[in-house]
């Protein structure tokens, strides 16, 4: 998996198999609250949204039953089902958010990495493609 940023820094990759998952880690900016949104692996180039979880029902939160099923956890979350798959993920990183991509145990301050504003790019790929499509 490959977090790839707009310009030259440097990319953050890591390992990961079909089956694994991770999520986005971010702060809602109206709101102010804690949202996730939770991916599984299915190969190169090929994710699925399984679902995300978010504090509060408020401004720019799912709300039509077509957005997926929504249930409240048991800690007063609340839970949506999605199953959208996804090629890539693209995000314009902001200090207000403190976006986080967690994988396993460990978590990528993407502000830290990268700065406010940041473009980024989040991928599954076989590693040679990175370096092909980075150095090639």
């Amino acid at each position: 998996m490959a977090i790839i940023p707009e310009g030259t820094s440097g990319a953050v990759t890591f390992a990961t198999a079909a089956g694994d998952e991770w999520y986005i880690s971010l702060t809602h900016s109206v709101e102010k609250t804690a949202w996730n949104d939770y991916f599984r692996v299915n190969g190169a180039n090929n994710m699925t949204m399984t679902h995300t979880r978010f504090s509060s029902l408020g401004w720019g939160y799912p709300y039509s039953a077509a957005d997926g099923k929504l249930t409240q956890t048991a800690d007063g979350k609340f839970d949506m089902e999605m199953n959208r798959p996804y090629k890539e993920v693209a995000l314009r990183i902001s200090e207000q958010a403190m976006p986080h991509i967690v994988h396993g145990g460990d978590s990528y301050d993407l502000i830290a990495l990268y700065g406010q504003g940041t473009a980024v790019t989040v991928k599954v790929m076989y590693r040679y493609q990175y370096w092909l499509e980075r150095y090639f």
